[in-house]
């Protein structure tokens, strides 16, 4: 019987998360080169793991939403990627299948004035 151990899990668990990160950095570059291509790594980095457990606090478990949670982040601004508005969009995973209309809709919300 195969025993699998704590550490191991972890370990595979840590090499998961680094390896979604890296990729992160490599597309918010892509994406957004306006605001990324230029900056240092170790910045980027921070911004990214920072969003990332973020992302994981507000419940996005998916590697999709805490990508889609990153651009809107990168596009907009941390506290709009964190409303209940774009959180509503990005924990709905069919309709993140028809990106970017979702971005699209998410660019409304935050164009739209608050309701007071």
């Amino acid at each position: 019987m195969l025993k699998i151990r704590r550490p191991q899990i972890e370990a595979l668990a840590n090499l998961s998360r680094r390896r979604f990160i890296a990729s992160a950095i490599v597309h918010l570059r892509d994406a957004h080169p306006e605001r990324w291509a230029e900056a240092p790594d170790d910045v980027t980095g921070a911004w990214v793991e920072r969003r990332v457990a973020r992302g994981l606090e507000l419940g996005l478990v998916e590697e999709v939403s805490l990508l889609r949670h990153l651009e809107v982040a990168s596009q907009f601004d941390e506290r709009f990627a964190d409303s209940d508005d774009a959180i509503g969009v990005l924990h709905n995973l069919e309709e993140l299948q028809s990106w970017p209309e979702p971005m699209d809709l998410l660019a409304s919300l935050y164009g739209s004035p608050a309701e007071t």
